[in-house]
This record gives structure tokens, sequence and C-alpha cells, in this order.
């Protein structure tokens, strides 16, 4: 989005605009356009609902609503409200001086400002830019309670978790018609950018790798919330957002009815988190080349939450038990981007999305087990017969998962046999029974013959009660 800060015409071109703010609201530079739209012109002013307010006249314009049963109601002349608040409640402390023992229940927020023109920052090495603020603003707290709250008509974030959080709950709250993200952690490390501090960034800039000051959300709870309709003007939003935060447990939450990703992890920082019971779905209605979760692992940082020792080698994640449904425009049941890492992906149930396990550009150990992967197009993604992506010692695993596919099966064809050793036991199913694999190349039969894909049994597509009865067992419906 941006700020037009002037107009004019110039000469044949026609009409040229100045952009005076904006653009920044994006982690990656972009140097091409989609289709847009213009707001707040006079001349445009043809559509019910739609407004115009002209600030040197200090008048506003307003379209009704006149079809259907509107069509007999007269316009109002009174009774509009702007919004003038971005964040309704602040709570802020520090690491000393955490803001303790607060709980915030029972509330409704509403109607506040649009924040995708605020300043912006880089949270990590992910896609994503972000603002550090929301309708309710957290900042250096402990043992703080959200429970059974309504957030509704807000239109920036609902809830931004910045720096130091511990044992912060977020629990049995509605989120609806939200103009960006619902919740969004974004912890701090420290400026040093080498051991004794010699070389560092600016004093406040907290982005260097080393974690281990604890200045992050660590050990939140996000449990049993239900998200609907986000990033009605923010389309790079999600349910759930993490920049330099571990050891999460997303439980029993439902999304749905979002333009992105329903969970973004922009960075591995730490890890230890734990995503179960949750029902994903109607997720990249507005973008691509995602799914329902997206992460990234750009950046090494140093913790010691993996073994309690100093390491920039992140605690596993684990994702279990979980309801994915990779409809509309989802790359990927999970797209584990650029890097990702430490994974173990196990018991969940993936509907559609056109690859199930992907792992690329120097993405690695993250293992797949035991899935119930539905009408994919591919059990895995293509690129680890494109590209050698994989390194010997750093390898993914796919085994023993159910999975009906669309498109085809390519078993372990190109892949470093250190890998291939993680591939097999698995149950595969096409709609005639048939594969061929290594691109269309082999018949799967003859290169399992040659000791491939040991365990594996390929079939034909199972009746959609089999795999329903399945799903439920998996899932303890």
């Amino acid at each position: 989005m941006f700020e037009v800060g002037g107009a004019r015409m110039n000469g044949t071109a026609g009409a040229e605009l100045n952009f005076s703010s904006g653009g920044f609201q994006g982690g990656e530079g972009v140097s091409g356009g989609e289709a847009w739209y213009i707001e707040n012109v006079l001349e445009e002013l043809d559509m019910p609902t739609e407004w115009h307010y002209d600030p040197s006249l200090q008048r506003l314009y307003y379209a009704p609503n006149a079809s259907g049963a509107a069509a007999a109601t007269p316009p109002p002349t009174s009774g509009f409200a702007s919004t003038g608040l971005a964040t309704l409640i602040n709570v802020s402390g520090t690491p000393t001086e955490p803001a303790r023992g607060i709980a915030i229940e029972g509330l409704a927020m509403r109607d506040t400002s649009a924040t995708y023109l605020a300043p912006h920052g880089l949270p990590s090495g992910g896609d994503w830019a972000l603002q550090r603020q929301g309708a309710l603003t957290l900042v250096g707290t402990e043992g703080l309670s959200l429970r059974g709250n309504l957030f509704t008509s807000l239109d920036g974030n609902a809830v931004f978790i910045g720096g130091y959080h511990r044992g912060l709950r977020i629990e049995a709250n509605e989120f609806a018609g939200i103009g960006d993200s619902v919740l969004a952690a974004w912890g701090d490390t420290s400026e040093c950018l080498n051991e004794d501090c010699s070389k560092a960034l600016p004093a406040g800039v907290k982005m260097g790798p080393d974690g281990r000051g604890g200045e992050q959300p660590l050990g939140t709870l996000v449990r049993g919330n239900l998200a609907r309709e986000i990033g009605l003007w923010q389309k790079q939003s999600s349910f759930w957002f993490q920049a330099v935060s571990a050891q999460t447990l997303l439980e029993g939450n439902v999304f749905f009815n979002g333009p992105r990703a329903a969970l973004n992890f922009n960075d591995g920082f730490g890890g230890g988190d734990e995503v179960v019971h949750n029902l994903l779905l109607n997720t990249c209605r507005e973008s691509s080349d995602h799914g329902p979760w997206n992460s990234w692992d750009r950046v090494p940082y140093i913790t010691t939450i993996r073994t309690g020792k100093p390491s920039i080698t992140p605690a596993t994640r684990e994702v279990h038990h979980n309801f994915i449904l990779g409809n509309y425009n989802s790359q990927e049941a999970m797209d584990t981007d650029d890097g990702s890492a430490y994974l173990h992906t196990h018991s969940n149930v993936m509907v559609y999305g056109d690859n199930g396990l992907k792992s690329d550009f120097g993405g690695h150990d993250h293992v797949w087990e035991d899935n119930l992967l539905y009408y994919v197009g591919f059990c895995y993604g293509a690129m680890f017969t494109t590209f050698d992506w994989q390194w010997p010692g750093y390898n993914d695993g796919f085994r023993n998962n159910t999975c009906v596919f669309r498109g085809s099966y390519e078993s372990d064809c190109d892949l470093d046999p250190s890998f291939a050793a993680n591939f097999g036991q698995n149950r595969v199913f096409s709609a005639d029974g048939t594969a061929k694999v290594c691109r269309g190349k082999v018949d799967f039969a003859d290169w399992q013959a040659q000791g491939h894909d040991t365990e594996t049994t390929l079939g034909k597509w199972p009746a959609d009660a089999q795999l329903v009865a399945q799903a439920k067992s998996m899932l303890s419906f």
C-alpha cells in the first residue's frame, strides 16, 4: 500500500502519481506490480458504501446502499464514526520489571484504525515486515492471561506480542474482521555481532544473532481460539505470526477465511514449538506460493534451548494431530520454505494442496511420518527430483504415510542415498492403481524390485468412506 502525495498529467503518458510513503509492508523488494485499486478519490465514488473525505472542506461524501430492501431506507445523515486509535490497551514492561499477573477477560475490542502505513521493520530472515503494534499491545509481561474476549472490526493487528514474555496464555478468544494479523509475536536478541561485542549494531537495535539474553516470547500458550475473516487490508497476514520466539504451544485453535497462510514462522529461532489439534482451512485465498503453514530459516540464532548449551541448532518443532485443508491456492499442505529445518510432522490429516512434504534451498531434518494425505497433487515436493538440495547427514524423511495422490509419486528417484534410506513403508494410491516414477520413466514395481522404497504399497484410490474413517480414527473424532 502507498499513500498518494500528489498527481499530475504527464503529457501523452497520462496521469502520473507521486507515492509519498508506503511500499514497506513486505520483507522483500518487488520490481513489478499486479492489479491495483485506488481509494478516496471523489470521481471513483460510484459503488454502494464507498466514501470520500475532503480534508480542505471537512466534508464526507457517502454512497448509500440503494439495492434490495435498503432502497426504501433514507440515506443516513448522521451517526458516522471514524476510528482514531490504533491501540486500545497497551501493557508494557521490561525483562527486569515485567508487567506481572494481569488478566484481560470478557472484553469486546473493536474499531481501531488501519496501520498498514505505520512504520514497519524486518523481524528476522523471513519474507515479512511488521509494525510493532496491535489493538492490544503487549511488551514485557509475566503470567498475563488473555481469555474469553471478542476482537472484531479492527483494521490493524489484533494482538502484538513484543520482546520479553513468560507464561503468556491466550485462550478461548474470538477474532473476526481483522485488517491485518490476529496474533503477531516478535522477540529481541542483542546488538552484539561478535562474542566481545566489539562489533555491534546501533544501540537499541536488538537484531543480532545472540538470543541468549532471553528477551523473547518463550512458552506462549495459544489454545482454543476461533479466528476468521482476517487480512481485510494487509494481505501478508495470518492467525499466528512468530519471529524470534520459541517454545510456543498452538493447541485446539480453529482458523478459516484468510488471504495467506494460517501459521507463519519467520525463522527457526530456538525451536521447541508444538502445533497440535488445530483446524486450518480456507487459507491462501488472495495469495500463492505457500500453504496453510509457511516458514523460513535463513538466519542462524544462538540459544540454549535445544541442549542447555549455546548452539545455533534449534530444538525440534513438532506438528501433529492437526486437520489441515489445503483448498483455495495451496501450493503445499505445509510450505517449509528456504532452509526450514528440525521439524517432526506426524499423525496429521492433510487434504488437497499440490504437494505434501517440501524441502528446498538448504532445508533439512524435516521428518514426515504417519500422516494421512488425501487428494494431494504429489506426496512430496517435486523439487526433490529437480534440485539436489539434500545434504548428506542432514536428511529429511518420508515414511509410513498414507498418500492418495492426483499427480504422481516419484519415490526416491535422484535422492541422496542417505535420504533414500529414510524413504519407505508408505501406502500410496493413484486413481487407477498404477504409477511410474523417475519422471514417468520407470514402473514403480520395477523400481521397487531394484531395492528402492522398501515396504511401500501401491493401490487404487480407496472409497471416501474408508478415508473418512481413517481420518476420524487419527484425530479421535
